[in-house]
């Protein structure tokens, strides 16, 4: 027993190592959201806080309205998943059971995760030509239409795998009963699908939360700011305002975290499925 506890120690270390390595950012930021101006600048650092305080979170709270850019946040997040999953579902509906030759399909499949890898910058120029013809520029729909370069992809390509998983049997039993397509997608296809829905609708929502360039570009209003942008504020050319940006940091993150941990067993699910055939 003790031999064979020896013999994985290097892969216990190494386990620890990295749960070390993804943590301590975690643990680091939250403690200096606690600390004053005067100890966070304190050299060498105190591993908590001396003088434990919330004047930050209550400037965030309170002048800064913090919980504003989180709502524009999960507006815009959401809005963007819930349209991505809106296109998603169909396309890869189309491309698993409509008959799509699978070359098309495969070239398809490369082409929009090709688009999705380019440089965001490289699209931001388009992109803002089409809102600004739309009237979508400085608005909230306007951001959640920037947002399909991030996750419209990766919703097909979640649901393309998951859908390639599923047995065609159920769908051709409720043919055989005199079902539509429509019927057999809404009613039968769409259920079956919840937990893929469910990983890519998570996703979709991440890859919005975090997006910063976009939001930045395409949005003028201040009361229309989401979280990266005004936590980006927070650094400025002759100072930086460690307390409010370790706050932001834990306020922003905990929305994200709270949502991801009542889901995750769908998530996981719907991952596993969406990787067997995409």
């Amino acid at each position: 027993m003790i031999a064979k506890l020896l013999s994985r120690a290097p892969l216990y270390a190494a386990l620890l190592l990295a749960l070390a390595w993804t943590v301590f950012p975690l643990y680091w930021i939250v403690v200096t959201s606690f600390k004053s101006e005067w100890e966070v600048l304190k050299w060498p650092p105190s591993p908590l806080p001396e003088d434990p305080t919330i004047v930050h979170y209550a400037r965030l709270i309170g002048a800064d309205r913090f919980y504003q850019y989180i709502f524009n946040s999960f507006s815009v997040s959401l809005g963007a998943a819930l349209v991505s999953i809106l296109l998603g579902a169909p396309a890869a509906y189309g491309l698993v059971r409509a008959g799509v030759p699978p070359k098309f399909s495969s070239v398809f499949l490369v082409w929009i995760l090709t688009v999705r890898m380019l440089p965001p910058i490289v699209i931001a120029v388009p992109l803002f030509e089409l809102l600004r013809s739309m009237g979508l520029l400085d608005t909230r729909f306007g951001l959640v239409i920037a947002y399909q370069v991030y996750t419209l992809p990766y919703a097909i390509w979640i649901l393309h795998g998951f859908l390639s998983a599923m047995p065609k049997e159920v769908e051709e039993a409720a043919y055989v009963d005199g079902a539509t397509r429509l019927q057999t997608f809404t009613k039968i296809v769409a259920p079956m699908m919840a937990p893929g829905i469910i990983a890519a609708l998570l996703l979709s929502v991440l890859f919005a939360w975090n997006e910063f360039l976009y939001a930045l570009i395409f949005i003028n209003s201040p009361s229309k700011y989401t979280v990266t942008v005004i936590v980006a504020n927070y650094i400025q050319e002759f100072e930086i305002d460690w307390g409010r940006l370790a706050g932001s940091g834990v306020l922003s993150t905990l929305p994200i975290l709270v949502l991801s941990v009542y889901i995750q067993r769908y998530m996981i699910r719907g991952l596993a499925f969406g990787g067997i055939k995409a």
